[in-house]
């Protein structure tokens, strides 16, 4: 089950949670963009490196 999953699930068990459920999908997705960014540059180094 993935994170968004189990955040939908603690959200209809327990809606005075809302916020908090947010939360971690805030992060969750902020740590998720930040490793696409990491390995998009990554990418592009060893492209360069290869031509050069």
């Amino acid at each position: 089950m993935s994170l968004h999953e189990d955040c939908l699930i603690n959200y209809l068990q327990k809606p005075d949670e809302l916020a908090y459920t947010t939360e971690i999908l805030k992060l969750y997705n902020k740590l998720m963009e930040r490793e696409f960014i990491k390995k998009k540059i990554s990418d592009k180094i060893k492209v360069e490196l290869l031509f050069n």
